[in-house]
């Protein structure tokens, strides 16, 4: 247990067992000591340094920036607290408090200070400016305007007309988001059916079984030019080639139907590949309004990426494709995004020579159920004479 100065107050702090979000488990370890958590009142546990509480607070506010809208904890806008979010039990961040011995400490530090300047800290709430008080929205859900704008404009200009913006945009983060695969490492691709079926019978007996020879090489692997479709990240007829970070992402993404039988194969880095990572830690642009503005942007990258559509929609990748080719410009191998299917990630890789087929990761699966889930929207017959058509980019 902790000693304490019966003339000295201990100092509490957050423990690592409290923490849920793994950016928060991160910036705990970087600089961690044992003492007392304000969350879940114990003592002589791994706690962040509490004389070093500052990079902490900003990594917490950051995800409450990024997972809630302002008007689910600001009073002045029918909210509670920005502290009762964390006794909701489904909230991504933080375990609900355990006890309230301490929570006032944590609750000061949340809040305290209320607005720094926008380059030396992160303001949970908006203020107000001459126009009035205003409202941060999450940023899991909006888009920055200048994204929108891009958008909007690839649907009248070419390419090349919105190509300087696009990279003028993208090069305060540019830096921030490269990574680099190592080479060795296993990549999966899906394809629908098999390269060929056979019947097996036995040395003995009659009893046969079905064998399925799954697509290998070339076969599962990037289309060549002339055939390869338009996608995320590729405009029809450039071959890239796309990736899944493990079998079950690279099944889900094809999205098969019950029955289907599926090809995986897998693929390693035949040298180390540079990517641009358009789902980075949180935690590297948790330091100022400045930085977390930036973070917004990698994400509305990250979430049209992520987004699924229709064969018939080549609209929405209008802008993810002229960043590819910014960033091959810009001398990366490839894009890393998060799967909108699964827990896992997906990359694009401009160069498929530089992926190698492993055939110790070629079988064949055989889907047997795929499982949806959803939830209630507000919905209406009809709109209401002063609703707004709402633009679905934002």
């Amino acid at each position: 247990m902790v000693e304490i100065d019966s003339d000295e107050e201990i100092r509490t702090s957050l423990c690592l067992d409290c923490a849920r979000h793994t950016s928060v488990k991160k910036i705990i370890v970087q600089d961690c000591t044992k003492g007392r958590c304000a969350v879940c009142a114990r003592d002589d546990v791994d706690v962040r340094n509490p004389d070093n509480l500052e990079p902490l607070v900003m990594v917490i506010r950051a995800l409450i920036r990024f997972h809630y809208d302002e008007h689910e904890y600001n009073p002045h806008w029918g909210g509670d607290s920005v502290m009762s979010l964390f006794y909701k039990a489904d909230n991504p961040i933080l375990e609900p408090p355990k006890s309230n011995l301490y929570v006032d400490d944590f609750d000061e530090w949340l809040n305290w200070p209320p607005y720094p300047d926008w380059d030396k800290g992160i303001a949970v709430f908006a203020g107000h400016d001459e126009g009035g008080r205003g409202m941060n929205f999450a940023i899991s859900r909006t888009n920055p305007g200048e994204f929108v704008d891009l958008q909007s404009r690839l649907l009248t200009e070419n390419f090349f007309q919105v190509e300087p913006d696009l990279e003028a945009f993208i090069a305060p983060f540019l830096n921030d988001i490269e990574i680099q695969l190592p080479q060795g490492e296993v990549w999966f691709r899906a394809r629908l059916g098999e390269a060929a079926i056979y019947r097996r019978f036995p040395l003995a007996g009659w009893e046969s079984k079905i064998i399925r020879i799954p697509w290998q090489n070339e076969a599962i692997g990037a289309p060549l030019p002339p055939k390869a479709g338009f996608g995320r990240l590729n405009r029809a007829g450039v071959s890239v080639m796309y990736l899944a970070s493990d079998p079950y992402t690279a099944v889900a993404e094809i999205r098969p139907h019950p029955g289907h039988h599926i090809s995986i194969g897998g693929f390693n880095s035949l040298q180390p590949i540079r990517l641009a990572d358009f789902s980075p830690d949180i935690g590297i642009f948790a330091t100022s309004d400045e930085r977390l503005s930036l973070y917004a942007k990698v994400q509305a990258f990250d979430r049209l990426m992520s987004m699924p559509v229709t064969p018939d929609e080549r609209t929405p990748y209008l802008l993810t494709q002229l960043l590819a080719e910014v960033l091959l410009r810009h001398g990366f191998d490839g894009v890393r995004y998060r799967s909108s299917v699964s827990t896992g990630s997906n990359i694009c890789v401009f160069y498929p020579e530089k992926f190698g087929f492993v055939g110790d990761h070629s079988e064949v699966r055989r889907v047997k159920a795929v499982a949806y889930e959803w939830a209630s929207v507000p919905s209406e017959l009809a709109p209401r004479p002063d609703d707004r058509p709402y633009n679905r980019r934002v």
